[in-house]
C-alpha cells in the first residue's frame, strides 16, 4: 500500500483551492446569519433554504446582466465593427 507524501506546498495549494470555493465574505456573513436564525428557531429550515437559494439565483442573474451590459458598452466604445469600418471607408473613397 503506497503511503502518500504531502509537502507544505501541497497544503497551501489545497487551502487556496478550498478558499476559492467559499462565497464572498459578505455572502458568507449573510448565510451565517440565515443559518443562525434557523438554529435559533426564528425561521424554519425550508424557509431558510428557499431564501438562500432565491438570493443566490437573483445574485447570479444580476451578475450575468451586469457583465452583458458592460460587454455591450465596451463594444460601443470600440466603435463600429471592422466590416462596417471597411464599408464606410469604401463609400468615402468612391465619393471622393
Amino acid at each position: 500500500m503506497p503511503i502518500p507524501y504531502v509537502t507544505p506546498g501541497d497544503i497551501f495549494t489545497n487551502a487556496r483551492t478550498a478558499a476559492s470555493l467559499l462565497p464572498a465574505p459578505r455572502k458568507l456573513a449573510y448565510y451565517t446569519v440565515l443559518g443562525a436564525m434557523t438554529v435559533a428557531g426564528a425561521l424554519e429550515w425550508p424557509v431558510a433554504v428557499a431564501v438562500g437559494a432565491a438570493t443566490e439565483v437573483i445574485t447570479r442573474e444580476q451578475g450575468t446582466r451586469r457583465r452583458a451590459r458592460q460587454a455591450e458598452e465596451t463594444r460601443r466604445q470600440a466603435g463600429p465593427e471592422p466590416s462596417a469600418r471597411t464599408e464606410a471607408a469604401q463609400r468615402e473613397t468612391t465619393t471622393v
